[in-house]
């Protein structure tokens, strides 16, 4: 019932907690299996399949060993048999101590008289050494779960983790950063640790007076949550998985002890003992928790009329007035005083409840062996000794797992989110468009209706194309029209805020039109698989970066197989990195294996933008697409990157976003405005013909002529 009203209210069934922790599992299980296929060497990947397609190979006991599923499930069973044996405990011990006083078994029967009944005739020894070795096999089941567990747990967080980068790193920027601040939210409104994220959430300490920290990304909050959340929600779904069924498997043997032997008044009692215990708990709490908050104040209080009365001391010695200063200090420090006479009493009282009511145990026995039969051998008492503590104790374990739900409802719920976030950018499949007013795609081979031959520069299209961001009341580009030809190299210039960079955005799919259609090589650019776009496009935008690693693997990243080193130094001759493709590299180090360090930065920042246009030389792209590649170089080098960038992109389509168009030798120049086409020509009739043209090549001009050489 409470499904179907969630989803009559257009909440999914998986946004409950139960369903949520289920889902989190599932998805860790799967990264689990994913890793573990990716990790086997590419021969045993490659026998593994035909096996796996034929059923033949080890065995079935062969193809689950080491499967997430089957771990699992292995823990769970694991945890169920160890809570079985720790039912039966009582009862071995009530039979063994029967044995040892004489007793036979009891008239009422159950499992501690079937247990007697099987050992009748037995020595007491062998009863208690069949009773110590009971005792360790359910020792050894419980610490055999316990080892699964852990590991299984470990092994999740991993799963976890590389399923949250996935999901992440796969997901628009903007999605990322909504789910951050989810999980800000999550932290500061849940009781799970929190953090320099939790802190700075509304609500947080810091909006209730607490000391302010600045506001955090919602991307910041993501890698945090991927580098420790992972672990929380791995290790509380693991012991969830073990912790409940234990449980569980306990209560079910017990309760059918008890039944069986006429003790059900005990199994009442114990429920009914563990409620107050629950109760008193609860109110002892919330008295503790009160103490402690005007122990707080009362501290606060002091530590702030102590400095106000140490700062104007002085004025206080003039005015005479150091006495009624004193009289004041006192009067705080007592009331400090007092608060902590306060909650040093209602934590005693707090501590002392489990005990008392451990310790009304032996009433409830007496009381249930009085209400039933009246008569009880040592054996029987025994048991129930051990049944009442052992009874609430799992009845505690369940309430534990309760409240963990409760605190980590919104954490389960964010990080969930977080694992769905939809991939970026979306794809047409089935003959469904996935994104709004796109043409269905007809199947996978739709890069393969492009214009031209493979490698082939290729014609671009943008066709009253209109984007306004979320949230926004007016679009960063409204209505453009443009055509590129094929082979073209093509300048588009503007102020800052013109649209420039959107534009390229735009063709990248990093975002989507909100209107209009973009076509690239004759096919709606939203028909073409995502995976197909780094082999058309070459970008080189305003945060490529280097990473720290040699600079092989700079050039060959994202390339499969990896272009081999003659590739590499005709790339970095290209681009006039002539010393690096040699034999010297830098700072002593030899050609391609030289390491990119970027702090302090091994590279200069001519040399840095040469090495990342040579990295989109080696795709052998079809459209080259640089955003501002001269950005922050002085005139000479920013010239001679322009320079090189053109003859790089010589024979393909070349959009290049630029503060300097006289720098680059362009087929036509597009200058926006406002987030409109204001012109299009050549540089040398916009120089003519257009105003905002000059101002811009002015401006340009100013900027070379005033930073330093590199």
């Amino acid at each position: 019932m409470r499904v179907a009203r969630n989803r009559a209210r257009g909440v999914p069934w998986c946004r409950t907690l139960m369903g949520a922790l289920l889902a989190i599992l599932r998805l860790g299980l799967r990264s689990m299996r994913d890793a573990r296929a990716l990790q086997a060497p590419p021969a045993q990947r490659a026998q593994q399949a035909p096996q796996a397609a034929s059923g033949r190979g080890a065995g079935l006991l062969g193809r689950l060993r080491g499967a997430p599923g089957a771990r699992l499930a292995l823990v769970v069973a694991l945890s169920s048999i160890a809570g079985a044996l720790s039912g039966l405990l009582p009862a071995v011990a009530g039979v063994a101590l029967g044995a040892v006083a004489g007793r036979a078994a009891p008239p009422s029967g159950g499992l501690g008289g079937a247990l007697a009944r099987l050992l009748a005739g037995a020595s007491p020894a062998v009863v208690v050494l069949a009773a110590l070795g009971a005792t360790l096999v359910s020792a050894s089941a419980a610490v055999l779960s316990g080892r699964k567990s852990s590991a299984l747990a470990g092994d999740l967080t991993a799963a976890l983790r590389v399923a949250l980068f996935r999901a992440a790193l796969s997901a628009s920027p903007r999605d990322v950063d909504a789910a951050g601040r989810a999980l800000v939210e999550a932290h500061a409104s849940g009781p799970a640790p929190g953090g320099p994220a939790a802190r700075a959430a509304p609500g947080g300490p810091a909006a209730r007076g607490g000391p302010a920290v600045p506001a955090v990304r919602g991307a910041e909050v993501v890698r945090l949550a991927i580098a420790r959340d992972a672990g929380l929600v791995a290790d509380f779904g693991i012991a969830f998985a073990a912790g409940l069924p234990q449980a569980v498997a306990t209560l079910v043997v017990l309760a059918a002890t008890l039944v069986s032997s006429g003790m059900a008044l005990v199994l009442a009692g114990g429920a009914a003992l563990f409620a107050a215990s629950r109760l008193a708990a609860d109110r002892a709490s919330k008295r503790v928790g009160r103490a402690m908050r005007e122990m707080q104040h009362a501290d606060t209080a002091v530590f702030g009329a102590l400095g106000e009365a140490l700062a104007g001391a002085e004025d206080l010695r003039l005015l005479g007035a150091r006495a009624q200063a004193v009289s004041e200090f006192t009067s705080a420090a007592t009331r400090v005083a007092d608060a902590r006479r306060r909650f040093g009493q209602a934590l005693a009282v707090s501590g002392q409840i489990k005990g008392v009511f451990a310790a009304l145990a032996p009433l409830v026995i007496v009381a249930a062996i009085a209400a039933s039969r009246g008569d009880a051998g040592a054996g029987e008492v025994g048991e129930l000794l051990l049944v009442v503590p052992l009874l609430m104790a799992r009845l505690e374990a369940l309430d534990a797992l309760r409240a963990g739900f409760i605190e980590r409802a919104p954490l389960l719920r964010a990080t969930l989110a977080l694992l769905r976030l939809p991939e970026h950018p979306p794809r047409a499949e089935g003959g469904l468009a996935a994104v709004p007013g796109a043409p269905a795609a007809t199947g996978p081979g739709a890069a393969a209706e492009l214009d031209g031959a493979q490698g082939e520069p290729l014609a671009i299209t943008f066709e009253r194309v209109t984007f306004t961001p979320p949230g926004a009341s007016r679009p960063v580009l409204d209505d453009v029209s443009l055509s590129i030809p094929a082979g073209a190299v093509v300048g588009v210039c503007g102020r800052s805020g013109s649209g420039k960079s959107m534009l390229l955005r735009l063709l990248l799919r990093l975002d989507e039109p909100s209107s209009g259609v973009i076509a690239v090589g004759g096919v709606d650019l939203r028909r073409i698989p995502p995976e197909e776009l780094p082999r058309l496009f070459g970008v080189m935008g305003q945060s490529a970066r280097l990473f720290e690693r040699s600079l092989r693997d700079n050039l060959a990243l994202g390339l499969s197989p990896p272009p081999g080193d003659d590739r590499m130094h005709e790339a970095l001759r290209r681009v006039e990195l002539d010393e690096l493709a040699g034999e010297g590299g830098l700072a002593g180090a030899r050609g391609l294996a030289t390491e990119v360090r970027l702090s302090p930065p091994s590279l200069s920042g001519g040399e840095a933008r040469r090495l990342l246009l040579a990295r989109v030389l080696l795709r052998e792209p079809r459209v080259f697409v640089l955003d501002e590649p001269e950005a922050g170089l002085p005139g000479a080098t920013a010239e001679a990157l322009l320079r090189t960038a053109g003859e790089v992109a010589a024979g393909r389509t070349a959009v290049v976003v630029t503060h300097a168009p006289h720098l680059l030798r362009s087929t036509f120049n597009v200058l926006l405005d406002g987030g409109r086409v204001a012109a299009v020509g050549t540089h040398e009739a916009l120089s003519e013909s257009s105003p905002l043209y000059r101002s811009l090549l002015a401006e340009a001009l100013q900027r070379s002529a005033a930073r330093p050489a590199l």
